[in-house]
């Protein structure tokens, strides 16, 4: 049994009341967001506000901020959820000026922009913030854009802090990660061995196989009976309810790539506005993989994890399979 959950380590209580009905909200919660300052408040809002923020941010509909940047939808007034590096800048103890920041460089979904999110240190809700949150480090924000200008997006936070998963065994893993699936757990991918690297010569290889072979063989690795045909307008290419975990069995939508552009995939490659990415994740699906001929950039993984992290649980996974494990998989089956 496992639950999400959020560990704060900064909360600006004025905002959030502005649109969290405390109706619903617990009795210790309310009272902490109105008088925040004493050392009991603070312990409140470091560990259990997160139920009440996570439903609200499932109820509105609150989207990651790569998936907004990939979708064109980032302006003034926009709230979102980060997931990802930051840079903490003013949480040393020779600082003495109140406000901090945390920036990061997003240009590789928006070219030449940097993401910077500004804040009071009289949010901050334990000790532990100031080096949690300084220098590189790896954090959630739920935020709203202020300011958009030629070089950077600006905004304030509602809440900082780890977006986690409290297991049962009471060991906290980082949402994300628990959201990602390696292509190694598959058991259809039981037979490849993985530690396997190909030569430049064989990796180039992969330049002559188009996708419609490797989609024949991930169908009939998956025991389905037909390879479905392109036609332009499907949310996947290829979807199965044969997937299977450990022995439990998923259902899966593929998004698949082949060598017509055998270069390392880009956002450019997964449609206008990575909408093949959009649109991939509206199927019905328990794991969303993306396969790729070639490596996949770090612009791609972020955007399809901040998809698979919209719902803010762990209501899918999603798997990558870039041109090293395609070969993988390709030469345990006799075809590389």
């Amino acid at each position: 049994m496992s639950t999400e959950a959020v560990r704060s380590w900064y909360v600006s209580t004025q905002r959030l009341l502005e649109f969290l009905d405390e109706r619903q909200l617990p009795p210790q919660v309310a009272q902490a967001l109105h008088s925040p300052n004493s050392q009991p408040s603070k312990i409140i809002l470091a560990n259990l506000l997160g139920p009440q923020l996570l439903g609200f941010l499932r109820t509105e509909g609150i989207h990651p901020f790569h998936r907004l940047a990939a979708e064109g939808k980032l302006a003034p007034g926009v709230r979102f959820a980060y997931q990802g590096h930051f840079y903490g800048k003013g949480f040393g103890a020779a600082n003495r000026t109140p406000l901090v920041s945390l920036s990061e460089d997003v240009s590789d979904v928006l070219p030449g922009m940097k993401l910077v999110i500004e804040f009071s240190k009289s949010g901050l809700v334990t000790d532990t913030a100031y080096s949690r949150l300084s220098g590189s480090t790896n954090l959630f924000a739920f935020c709203s854009v202020t300011e958009i200008d030629d070089a950077t997006i600006r905004a304030v936070p509602y809440v900082v802090g780890d977006l986690i998963e409290r297991t049962g065994s009471g060991l906290d893993l980082r949402l994300i990660d628990s959201l990602h699936l390696p292509v190694q757990r598959i058991d259809q991918f039981s037979r490849t061995d993985f530690r396997w690297t190909p030569t430049a010569k064989q990796f180039n290889l992969l330049k002559n196989i188009p996708e419609r072979d490797v989609k024949a063989l991930l169908c009939r690795l998956l025991g389905e009976a037909n390879v479905p045909s392109d036609w332009g307008g499907e949310e996947c290419d290829l979807f199965s309810s044969n997937l299977s975990v450990n022995g439990e069995r998923m259902s899966a939508a593929f998004l698949l790539k082949g060598p017509a552009r055998f270069h390392e995939m880009t956002l450019a490659d997964c449609g206008k506005n990575g909408d093949q990415i959009y649109r991939l994740f509206n199927t019905p699906a328990d794991v969303f993989v993306v396969q790729h001929c070639h490596k996949i950039t770090p612009a791609v993984r972020k955007t399809v994890g901040a998809f698979a992290l919209s719902n803010y649980s762990r209501t899918c996974r999603f798997t990558l399979i870039d041109g090293y494990d395609t070969a993988r998989i390709l030469h345990a089956n006799g075809m590389l």
